[in-house]
C-alpha cells in the first residue's frame, strides 16, 4: 500500500483510521466479486432501478450505472418500444475514472443522479 493509497480492509491499519472498504460501505456498497478486468467489484443498489457499479482496481477506481428504464416505464403505465421491458436499459456512454478517494466517488455519484434529473414536460428539450 502506498502513501497516498487509503487502508483496506485486510490491511495493517494500526491508527484506527476507518479503511476505504468501510467508506464504501458506509455509501451503501456492497463487495460482489472480483472484478472480469481483475481487482474487486462493488455494487450499489440505489432504488428498485438504479444500480452503481464500482470496479476497484488499487490505483484506481472505475465507476459505471444502470437504469432499469423498461421496469421503470412498466411502473408507471407507460409503453416503450421494445417488447422485452426487461432489456431496455439506460447506462452512460462512458464509465469514470476516478481516483481513491471516497469523496470523488459520493461527487460522481451526486453528479449522475442529478444528470438523470429529467423533466419530460419541459419545453426546452
Amino acid at each position: 500500500m502506498s502513501d497516498l493509497e487509503p487502508p483496506r480492509r485486510g490491511d495493517a491499519d494500526r491508527s484506527g483510521e476507518t479503511t476505504f472498504d468501510d467508506q464504501l460501505e458506509m455509501l451503501g456498497f456492497v463487495n460482489r466479486s472480483a472484478s472480469r478486468r481483475g481487482g474487486r467489484m462493488w455494487e450499489l443498489h440505489f432504488n428498485r432501478f438504479l444500480r452503481f457499479v464500482l470496479h476497484d482496481y488499487r490505483d484506481a477506481l472505475v465507476l459505471s450505472w444502470s437504469f432499469a428504464l423498461g421496469e421503470y416505464l412498466e411502473q408507471r403505465g407507460w409503453r416503450s418500444s421494445v417488447t422485452d421491458t426487461s432489456v431496455a436499459e439506460l447506462y452512460p456512454q462512458h464509465d469514470v475514472r476516478l481516483p481513491l478517494d471516497i469523496e470523488a466517488v459520493g461527487g460522481e455519484i451526486t453528479r449522475v443522479l442529478a444528470s438523470l434529473r429529467l423533466d419530460l414536460g419541459d419545453p426546452t428539450l
